[in-house]
């Protein structure tokens, strides 16, 4: 089946797992709307090298934290497009801290760029996607949502909270045949893990039982098989990718 006539969200897809995201989507056929918050130069690079192959991508910059910035956006695309097939949830941040020292405004700052914004953006696209009859919905959770880290008690949090809404919206979406599932990636080759260091680094290999470190693109290829004929019957799961690291 063609995807050519379906698009697709992406909050937060101008690098690390979002850019490939939003690659991995372009290369199946999908037309795909992406946001950036600061990284304005990566994101109209990527959006150029897919649209120069053919490709349609479209790339808006958007807090996605603020209410107002994504429902103008909502309303802009609505109105290019009509309803998206489906959302994927990926914008977020880390800022880690011992627990004692995290400061309120940090939290409150995690806490709406990882779960604030997905509440936002779904309930800006929902209304549309329920009238079609279809979708999906997907939200880039981590297995630190179930794992724990130390000095991560802020970003475990946000993360837990999206597998949360992955499970209830699945309940109360069904009806309209919305699927919504999430995916917890493990150690991930991104900005974030680069900044480890080399000791930190080794230990944590040490603990995947495949003894490397994830791809981009092997998050990529999942969210695209969840968004597929492959995950018509899949809805309110998560789908873990971390080399076996939490089992």
């Amino acid at each position: 089946m063609s995807n050519e006539n379906k698009w697709v969200f992406v909050s937060g897809g101008s690098r690390g797992i979002g850019a490939e995201i939003v690659t991995e989507l372009a290369n199946n056929d999908y037309r795909v709307v992406f946001t950036y918050k600061n990284n304005k130069k990566q994101a109209q690079e990527l959006c150029n090298h897919l649209n120069s192959k053919g490709k349609q991508c479209y790339t808006y910059q958007c807090d996605a934290s603020i209410s107002k910035e994504v429902n103008q956006l909502a309303e802009e695309c609505i109105s290019l497009f009509g309803a998206p097939y489906a959302v994927i949830n990926n914008a977020g941040i880390t800022k880690d801290s011992l627990f004692i020292n995290i400061e309120e405004n940090t939290w409150s700052e995690i806490m709406n760029n990882n779960v604030l914004s997905g509440y936002l953006i779904n309930k800006a696209f929902l209304p549309h996607m329920i009238n079609q009859g279809d979708g999906c919905i997907l939200f880039i959770s981590s297995i630190t949502a179930f794992k724990g880290n130390i000095g991560q008690v802020n970003y475990a949090a946000s993360k837990a909270a999206m597998l949360g809404m992955t499970h209830s919206l699945a309940i109360e979406l069904g009806r309209f045949n919305i699927r919504v599932n999430s995916i917890a990636p493990g150690l991930i080759e991104t900005d974030m893990s680069q900044g480890l260091s080399g000791s930190v680094y080794k230990n944590m290999i040490k603990k995947i039982p495949l003894g490397r470190i994830g791809s981009p693109k092997e998050v990529a290829m999942a969210v695209n098989f969840l968004l597929g004929c492959g995950g018509n019957y899949i809805t309110g799961q998560t789908l873990v990718i971390d080399g076996g690291m939490s089992s």
